[in-house]
């Protein structure tokens, strides 16, 4: 059977091109995860780049998750010289506008942060369906939390500026105050070594009142400033099933007080990448991107697999390479904990 993938419209033209490789691995990904192999190729109809599948017929539930494609816009099945459509991008859990409400300069663009998300997932011994907690120990303003908010998961953002954390909370709480959903804010305070404490901005959701009242639909999204080589020991047990984190692109840096490392990039993936590794559930799967203008991909994979990851390789896991802007180009690398 003969499948045609159209992709999300992007507005800069040159990243598009970048864009239709990304969902080429994605969509092997996406492939492998619900247990059919398929051949993905690019092709041009009518002045449009797609994206062509062929396997055999696709199930329900295998096209529920090729639904879960970030840069999915929709899928046609061809029969002849006609194409039906048969799936389009899943509903958001809360609301596709959450993680692109909120505009600043250097946000991830929230289609690659989904992509991200769904390598480690496809990585990891976990689905989609599943109670799944998300890490971002450099969460920035937010947005791989609000994207794994509208996947249904839980999730915890950190991050050492103390400002984007309280600007993403404060716009994650009047979201659900505008749009009306139940919930509940606190402030959680959790022991750490040395008798310090972090505290943290934690938000209980549901999608509708009734899974709210019942708890069958409770979420949660907590918020905190902590470095990032501090996580186990806020995270003394494994927690979390897939780790996210889109590290910083800036083309300078202090020069490292180690002299075997580089950059100061470097000094701090070296030391927090064990402790990330802690705290991820065996199975699970860490997600990173970066610039490789800034930290070259040999030396991001050596960390991981250093700090006892494995590090996938395959069609779906390398060469992602790809052109964001000047001085930046981006490169993805996903890893698993087995043991």
């Amino acid at each position: 059977m003969k499948y045609l993938a159209l992709p999300r419209p992007h507005p800069n033209s040159r990243y598009q091109a970048e864009a239709l490789r990304l969902m080429e691995s994605e969509i092997m990904a996406l492939c492998e995860k619900c247990g059919t192999s398929s051949s993905v190729e690019i092709q041009s109809r009518a002045g449009v780049d797609w994206l062509s599948l062929e396997c055999e017929t696709l199930t329900a539930a295998q096209l529920e998750c090729l639904s879960h494609s970030a840069h999915l816009y929709v899928l046609f099945e061809q029969c002849g010289a006609s194409l039906n459509p048969i799936v389009s991008r899943r509903c958001a859990y809360l609301g596709e506008d959450l993680p692109a409400v909120l505009k600043y300069k250097g946000k991830t663009n929230e289609v690659f942060t989904a992509y991200m998300l769904n390598l480690a997932l496809c990585a990891s011994d976990f689905g989609f369906d599943d109670a799944v907690t998300v890490l971002d120990p450099m969460c920035g303003r937010g947005t791989t939390l609000f994207e794994a908010a509208n996947n249904g998961w839980s999730c915890v953002g950190l991050d050492a500026d103390q400002a984007a954390v309280d600007e993403a909370g404060r716009y994650f709480k009047k979201y659900l105050e505008y749009h009306g959903f139940k919930h509940e804010q606190k402030r959680v305070s959790r022991t750490m070594a040395q008798k310090r404490s972090c505290q943290m901005n934690e938000f209980t959701y549901a999608a509708d009142a009734a899974s709210f009242r019942d708890g069958s639909g409770r979420r949660t999204l907590s918020l905190a400033k902590l470095e990032a080589q501090d996580v186990s020991q806020v995270y003394r047990q494994p927690l979390f099933h897939l780790i996210a984190a889109d590290l910083p692109y800036g083309v300078q840096h202090a020069p490292s007080m180690n002299k075997k490392r580089g950059t100061a990039i470097e000094d701090l993936l070296y030391e927090a990448l064990p402790s990330w590794t802690e705290c991820l559930r065996t199975g699970g799967a860490v997600c990173l991107s970066f610039n490789e203008n800034t930290i070259k991909p040999e030396i991001v994979r050596g960390m991981m697999s250093e700090a006892g990851l494995d590090v996938m390789y395959g069609p779906a896991y390398s060469d992602l390479r790809h052109w964001v802007e000047q001085a930046i180009t981006r490169d993805v690398a996903v890893a698993v904990r087995r043991f």
